[in-house]
């Protein structure tokens, strides 16, 4: 239900907007002035219903504002930035080792599959997304390249509310993995 209040505003409007419409309904019928008080009372939590969702922030809307940044960050080739959403050592150093061999001109980032790992200790979520990018080597060789990937991310809780990468995959968006495919 957490869920509910804080990722989909927009149901839980609808469904208090359909009891006030019930409640007006009420005192249309009825003229009685406790049920059109209700019906004005009900009404106002709708605005509510919105204040309280930008209140709650869930674990995914975390997971996806980390995404974002991210995103930004490759776009930007600030590679600090990029790695910052990367917890563990070993992955973070085989990330700034992928990324200089590359400059960004645009990254996007959609079709976002955030799934949370139950019973996971610390918590953990897997996240699947397709990422487009146009790209040169830095090198040379390749200029202005437009090249869809798959991502495969696993984020893990550290902290209260901070998530962090604890591993990576990258593959071609369709079909198998190709020569800059790192499973």
């Amino acid at each position: 239900m957490y869920i509910v209040f804080a990722e989909k505003p927009l149901l839980l409007a609808v469904m208090i907007a359909t009891f006030t419409c019930a409640l007006i309904y009420g005192w249309m019928q009825t003229g009685n002035r406790k049920v059109g008080l209700a019906a004005i009372a009900t009404l106002l939590l709708i605005p509510g219903a919105f204040l309280l969702a930008d209140a709650l922030v869930t674990d995914r809307e975390r997971i996806l504002e980390a995404i974002n940044r991210t995103v930004v960050a490759v776009e930007a080739n600030d590679h600090a930035t990029a790695v910052e959403v990367i917890g563990d050592p070993a992955t973070k150093a085989r990330a700034l080792t992928e990324l200089p061999r590359f400059k960004f001109e645009r990254a996007r980032a959609r079709n976002i599959q955030i799934k949370m790992v139950p019973g996971s200790d610390p918590p953990e979520a897997t996240v699947d997304l397709d990422a487009s990018v146009t790209a040169s080597l830095a090198r040379g060789g390749m200029t202005s390249q437009r090249v869809p990937r798959r991502i495969f991310l696993t984020f893990q809780k550290q902290g209260d509310d901070d998530w962090k990468v604890i591993d990576y995959s990258h593959e071609n968006l369709i079909g198998g993995p190709d020569a800059y495919s790192n499973l």
